[in-house]
């Protein structure tokens, strides 16, 4: 039978690829329904597998003298385990596809099983790459109001916070022109270059989308986080302002990926904003899965009483920029 070389490599290639995938889900990404998905995909493999005359394919079996073998084109350190993870979907990818292909010379429906396995592994791509990308710290979220855009060489600051503890930086921007706002923001998404830190635009999905930020944050008196999420997409981080259980509960049902509770505490860059008492910010996140940012008036003095109440982290804005930054950031790192 013609092809029972290739179907047996590429047999082997999409057990090998789909066993790591799985591995690395479970250990490094740890998601319950991913690792459900592969689980999925290689069960349906292995009843493929049940189906063909493997006695036949393994016997046509030549790696001894296979020229594949000694091959060192891909012998090339790779970095992460990201990289590792994705290079690994795209051998699936291909492995599936070959075995499409040459299955049909055995069985139709195999073929055909094989077609759906392919579908499967595209769309445990797009679900792993969106989990990838949506994947956040929001331990010390720094909020750069615009009030400090104009004193500061922001680049520099930028660099500044993704190098001394900041998690997330947000861009807060009121009064200024969208032609304003959007090169301040093109300038903070350049200096980011940690894949870590996570860049917000706050109230503006369009700003956030023309400067390649990661996400958009939104307040009660701005569109809809699933308003937001239809214009930005399945991968965009977005986060809603909660002052209430009702309000938390109500902005993760639309999707949110995480909460802004405050004002905790008197702020200056906010002076209308609507207070929240820490009784109520226990409640939202014993109410809530998505995490919660405690925000407003927070400082060095009274972050950990927002720590203790259960909140996922902090958002800070004049504490740190009216004082040492690099100081100010690392007396809010200590636990």
């Amino acid at each position: 039978m013609p092809f029972l070389r290739i179907i047996d490599v590429n047999l082997n290639r999409l057990d090998e690829s789909l066993k790591l995938i799985e591995d690395i889900i479970r250990f490094n990404i740890t998601d319950h329904d991913l690792l459900s998905q592969i689980r999925i995909i290689r069960k349906d493999l292995l009843d493929l597998k049940r189906k063909l005359p493997v006695k036949n394919v393994i016997q046509a079996r030549q790696s001894r003298k296979d020229p594949g073998r000694k091959a060192g084109f891909d012998l090339k350190r790779t970095k992460t385990s990201n990289a590792v993870l994705l290079s690994n979907i795209t051998r699936a990818k291909e492995a599936a596809r070959t075995l499409e292909e040459t299955c049909k010379t055995l069985d139709i429906k195999s073929s055909q099983r094989m077609k759906e396995i392919r579908f499967k592994i595209y769309d445990l791509e797009k679900d792993i790459i969106t989990k990838i990308t949506k994947k956040f710290d929001p331990s010390l979220h720094v909020i750069i109001d615009e009030h400090y855009l104009q004193s500061c060489d922001v680049a520099e600051v930028t660099k500044t916070l993704a190098t001394n503890g900041a998690t997330m930086i947000q861009l807060r921007v009121k009064s200024l022109s969208d032609r304003i706002f959007l090169k301040f923001a093109k300038k903070i998404s350049k200096a980011i270059r940690r894949e870590k830190v996570k860049f917000i635009i706050n109230n503006r999905p369009d700003i956030a989308m023309a400067c390649n930020a990661h996400g958009v944050h939104l307040g009660k008196k701005d569109m809809p986080v699933s308003a937001a999420r239809m214009i930005m997409g399945e991968m965009a981080i977005i986060g809603a302002s909660a002052h209430t259980v009702r309000e938390a509960k109500q902005a993760e049902r639309e999707g949110a990926d995480y909460l802004g509770v405050g004002a905790l505490y008197a702020t200056e860059t906010k002076e209308d904003a609507r207070p929240c008492k820490i009784s109520t910010l226990r409640s939202i996140c014993r109410s809530t899965k998505i995490p919660v940012i405690g925000i407003g008036g927070v400082n060095d003095r009274n972050y950990r009483s927002i720590l203790r109440a259960g909140a996922s982290g902090i958002a800070v804005a004049s504490f740190v920029f009216e004082g040492n930054v690099k100081k100010r950031l690392r007396s809010l790192t200590r636990k």
